[in-house]
This record gives structure tokens, sequence and C-alpha cells, in this order.
């Protein structure tokens, strides 16, 4: 479900790996809601979503930084976005999501399918666009300061 395609990169190596990673624990999450042999798993569905908070802070607060570094104009946006997403899966219902499991790990993996996808291709992906229109010149000076 969570296939890394080459339309998916932002042109900066270090967000893609660390995109990459998202999709991955985004399959731990498949796998584990595809998994017919688990009745009750919500110690790993703890788990994955804890993965889940701490590489999406790490993530988004390098991401941040490297659009700030090179004055980035959609920074502030992606930023709220950013903030948006982070309090969503820091307020999950952990009752609710133990008591149907399956449902709660579905809804879970549908809603970071198409946040990070749709992300990727509708915020993520204007930053290359702001990097290929910059001049070398200006991309060594920003990285200087």
């Amino acid at each position: 479900m969570f296939d890394w395609k080459d339309e998916y990169s932002c042109g900066i190596k270090r967000i893609d790996d660390e995109h990459k990673k998202l999709f991955g624990i985004g399959n731990s999450i498949y796998k584990l809601a595809t998994d017919e042999n688990r009745l009750d798993y919500f110690d790993r569905i703890l788990d994955l979503v804890d993965d889940l908070k701490d590489y999406t802070a790490y993530h988004f607060k390098d991401e941040e930084k490297v659009m700030s570094m090179y004055d980035y104009p959609g920074y502030e946006e992606q930023k709220r976005v950013h903030d948006r997403f982070i309090n969503k899966i820091q307020n999950l219902d952990l009752e609710e999501i133990d008591e149907n499991q399956q449902d709660a790990v579905l809804k879970l993996l549908n809603f970071i399918y198409n946040w990070i996808t749709n992300h990727i291709l509708g915020m993520d992906l204007k930053i290359k666009d702001y990097f290929e229109s910059l001049k070398p010149s200006e991309l060594l000076r920003k990285k200087e300061r």
C-alpha cells in the first residue's frame, strides 16, 4: 500500500529518505491491519502510533529547518499543517482503538496514507519547485547562513 514512487521525490535526499521512513511505518501499520492471525494487538498498535508520533515530529522539525534555512515562502503554511497532523496523532482515542482494534487500525491506515501522499504531492513538491527556481549561488549563500 505504501509504495514509494519517484513522483514523491522532492529532490532533497534527507527529506526523501525521511519520507521513505514514514512510508515504512505506514507499511508496518498496513501489515498489522491485514494480519488475519491477530485478535488482540493493542500493544502493537500503540507501538506503531508511538513510532509515528516520534518519527513524524523528528521529520517535521528537520523539514521545517531546511525550509527556514532557505527562506521557503510556504514555511508558515507547512508548519500549520504539520502541527495539525501531530495534534491529530497525539489525540487519538486509545480507548476507542482498544474497543475495536481492526476498525481503528484501518481508519488510522486510511488517514495516514491519504495524509502522507496528499501532503507530499500537494505541499512538499512545492519545495522542490522552489529549490529548482533558485540559482546555485543563492543556494550556497542561503546555506552558509
